[in-house]
């Protein structure tokens, strides 16, 4: 049988395909029922599966180096996807708890300016009732003093 030249697709799938049409055609012994064949023709297609196959199991170690690195890339940005995800999820839960924290503030800042001005007004209202009464008082005793001398300019 004629060499392959460099010219041919030599793969493995065609090397098998050679060797199974070698099988198939191949002259049956009488009685045996077993296959004559050609040995320099079968031996040169051994060898040229050992040539081929090296290079097939390179191109597939090949192909499964590559698809280890994209698995292995895809699972860095995976990683790095969640890694992200979850700083902002903590970001996010840190400003909802800064604004909780920041609401509670301003809740409790709005009680104690309410609080601190319901007492300065009781302090105003009490402080005005104490300078009435006192006004009273005074007004009173000049009323009374206003009374007595009208009482004396009449009685005279």
């Amino acid at each position: 049988m004629a060499a392959i030249t460099t010219d041919m697709r030599m793969d493995l799938q065609y090397l098998i395909d050679r060797l199974e049409n070698m099988g198939t055609t191949a002259r049956r012994m009488p009685v045996t029922n077993k296959l004559m064949l050609v040995e320099q023709e079968l031996a040169d297609l051994i060898d040229q599966m050992r040539t081929v196959l090296p290079e097939e199991v390179r191109s597939a170690r090949k192909v499964l180096r590559e698809r280890d690195s994209i698995i292995s890339e895809s699972q860095q940005q995976a990683d790095e996807i969640l890694k992200t995800a979850h700083e902002q999820a903590e970001m996010l839960l840190d400003q909802q708890g800064l604004m909780a924290e920041a609401q509670a503030r301003a809740r409790q800042y709005m009680e104690d300016i309410e609080t601190d001005a319901q007492e300065r007004i009781n302090g105003a209202d009490e402080y005005a009732r104490q300078v009435l009464t006192q006004l009273r008082e005074q007004l009173a005793r000049h009323l009374s003093t206003i009374e007595k001398g009208l009482d004396a300019l009449d009685s005279r």
